[in-house]
């Protein structure tokens, strides 16, 4: 993604620049877009199947096509751009600690086991938002207990969940983060072909789509 991930596709395979431009004007823009659109979709759907974490939720909302106008080689591009900056963690996965076997291809890896307040805070905000009424903290199952004195219920509470996102957040970066692999199935070989003979066909000469990766 450009951040994003998007298809640059060149008009000087058998025509000017002013007979693809003349054609933009007709369907060959629409085309970029669904197929931008379609992408996206794609991208929502694995996303919403294989994640459940808030800051994910925010990459599925985030995702949306952005056209570019054809450049002085004759060229028009077209990006899926996010703005959140982990959409390539999310996709490649981070391998853990100990072990890289939920990312074995990854390159990303944590280091060591340190939680920062920013990856405590969203476990906290996953188990406050799933309204969980236990959780694991160190292998024991802590249940949340009433009392009569409600400032006492909820600091039990805030405390409890403090542990157990605290529990979470570590036992992520031991294991490490699963790769959720959903670029390559939006944006690959197989959908950049579909592209262009979607674009060949709309304009009568042979186009060529590629993917540009820009960060």
């Amino acid at each position: 993604m450009a951040k994003g991930t998007g298809a640059s596709i060149g008009s000087k395979y058998g025509s000017s620049v002013d007979n693809f431009q003349k054609e933009l004007k007709s369907g060959a823009d629409k085309i970029m877009i669904d197929w931008a659109n379609e992408s996206i979709a794609i991208m929502r759907k694995i996303l919403k199947q294989k994640t459940r974490i808030k800051d994910r939720g925010k990459l599925i909302a985030d995702l949306a096509p952005k056209p570019y106008p054809m450049d002085a080689n004759g060229n028009i591009k077209i990006e899926i751009v996010t703005m959140q900056d982990h959409w390539e963690f999310v996709d490649k996965g981070v391998k853990g600690v100990k072990s890289s076997a939920k990312a074995p291809n990854s390159p990303f890896q944590f280091r060591n086991l340190g939680t920062p307040d920013t990856m405590v805070n969203s476990f906290k905000e996953y188990i406050s938002k799933l309204g969980l009424k236990s959780a694991k903290i160190k292998g024991k199952s802590t249940r949340l207990y009433k009392t009569n004195n409600k400032t006492k219920t909820k600091t039990a509470k805030m405390d409890v969940i403090e542990q157990a996102a605290k529990g979470m957040a570590i036992a992520t970066k031991i294991s490490g983060i699963k790769a959720v692999n959903y670029i390559e199935p939006a944006v690959g070989q197989k959908r950049i072909k579909k592209l262009s003979q979607a674009m060949s066909k709309e304009i009568g000469i042979k186009v060529l789509a590629s993917i540009v990766v820009e960060f």
